[in-house]
């Protein structure tokens, strides 16, 4: 089993992987991630994956705005409102990393990755679009990360993990408004567009331990990665006559991840992990109001009035993996895993539970330069949101929705060339 199965830990296990955590719950999409440490020598590895997930909102209903309307679009020539529409979008997530070995025992890493994010885009045509039009959140991490290992046995090591990161991250909404919204700031304002842009920059950590016997392919790790809080700071355009400077409270929560493998016969390799992410501490992102006074026939809007807000009330994400990888020769490998990952959704938004099937097969001509190709085919699991009542409080531009059960897709590739 030497040879050949650690030749999968590289390989086919990584490739089935690639795909595993970019339909995650929450706004999750990647992660800062220490495998590439467990390889021998120095190492540059690159690639993006592509997901197009398909949800469809139906039987749209119950808007106040709507019954206040008629029933009638003013956004579209005050036709009838539509009562379906296609929610998210896809998108891309690049990775990159570099290794290198400092001592026969100490190596790092340097690496990129976008770990949240989130586009929708409802259009102008349901009364969803009171809520929000289009919704984008973007992330740029950029982390260091270090494992220092030590015998423990005759064939084991045992490792800490560390690593810190510098991370980015910035808001777009729109959202069409009523007329007179938001009371009591002016009723003789006219139906628009708000516009929303926020940013911020922080710090997170993460640290955790494994134990490994390379010979038999055997590793278990165990991660904490550390919140990262947020002060956003940006403006809102095209709700009043006037631009106004708002400021938020955000966070991406902390989480911990345990991943096993393990050689169980000639070629072949058994892996899985169980991550669990604390989305239940992020409830309303509120925008409020900083500037003292904002003149305008409708009156000042006092400072800290929440002017918008992204309302999530999540629960706490879990997601499991479990797979198998096979070597066929000394140039391919292959990997399949199926992951469960529980919604965080509490009916607010779409997000329930999701199941996911990937395949991945990697090439590597020799042992300097190999190429990964990941596919993830997966469900979507049916429901109904309905945003009416926020936190006890009536929504007066929410509505009622219903999905049925929807497809999601992935495609990754990438490739790692090692000096």
């Amino acid at each position: 089993m030497r040879g050949t199965t650690k030749t999968i830990v590289g390989a086919a296990f990584i490739a089935a992987g690639t795909v595993g955590g970019v339909q995650a719950g929450g706004l999750e999409r990647s992660s800062q991630d220490f495998d590439i440490l467990f390889e021998p020598g120095t190492r540059i590895e690159s690639g993006v994956t592509y997901v197009k997930p398909e949800r469809k909102l139906k039987n749209i209903r119950g808007s106040a705005v709507g019954a206040a309307t008629g029933g009638r679009n003013p956004a579209n020539g005050f036709r009838p409102y539509e009562t379906e529409t296609g929610e998210s979008r896809g998108y891309a997530v690049p990775k990159f990393s570099a290794k290198v070995d400092l001592t026969d025992d100490l190596a790092c890493a340097g690496q990129y990755r976008e770990p949240i994010g989130i586009h929708t885009d409802v259009g102008m045509g349901t009364v969803e679009m009171y809520t929000a039009i289009e919704q984008e959140i973007t992330s740029r991490d950029y982390g260091l990360n270090c494992s220092y290992r030590f015998a423990a046995g005759e064939k084991g090591f045992f490792r800490i993990l560390g690593g810190v990161s510098y991370q980015e991250v910035e808001g777009y909404q729109s959202r069409y408004l009523p007329a007179g919204f938001p009371t009591p700031f002016g009723a003789t304002l006219p139906f628009r567009t708000g516009y929303l842009n926020v940013e911020d920059k922080g710090w997170g950590w993460r640290l955790g331990a494994a134990y490994e016997i390379p010979e038999y392919a055997l590793r278990a790790s165990l991660v904490y990665q550390s919140k990262i809080k947020y002060d956003l700071e940006g403006t809102i355009t095209g709700l009043f006559p006037i631009t106004i400077p708002v400021v938020g409270e955000a966070e991406v929560p902390d989480s911990v991840e345990f991943k096993f493998q393990t050689g169980i016969a000639p070629s072949w390799l058994a892996f899985g992990s169980v991550k669990w992410t604390h989305w239940s501490n992020q409830d309303a992102i509120n925008f409020l109001n900083t500037s003292a006074s904002l003149p305008g026939p409708f009156g000042a809007i006092p400072v800290g009035a929440r002017i918008t807000g992204l309302d999530l009330y999540y629960r706490d994400g879990w997601t499991v993996t479990g797979g198998v990888g096979h070597k066929l020769n000394d140039q391919w490998s292959v990997a399949t895993s199926l992951t469960w990952d529980r919604g965080t959704s509490t009916g607010l938004q779409t997000q329930t539970d999701t199941w996911t099937l990937g395949l991945g097969t990697t090439y590597s001509p020799n042992e300097r330069f190999e190429v990964r190709l990941a596919g993830l085919v997966g469900l979507l699991t049916s429901g109904t949101k309905d945003n009416r009542i926020i936190d006890g409080k009536p929504n007066l531009t929410g509505s009622v929705a219903d999905f049925d059960d929807d497809f999601v897709g992935a495609l990754s590739i990438s490739a790692k060339l090692k000096f």
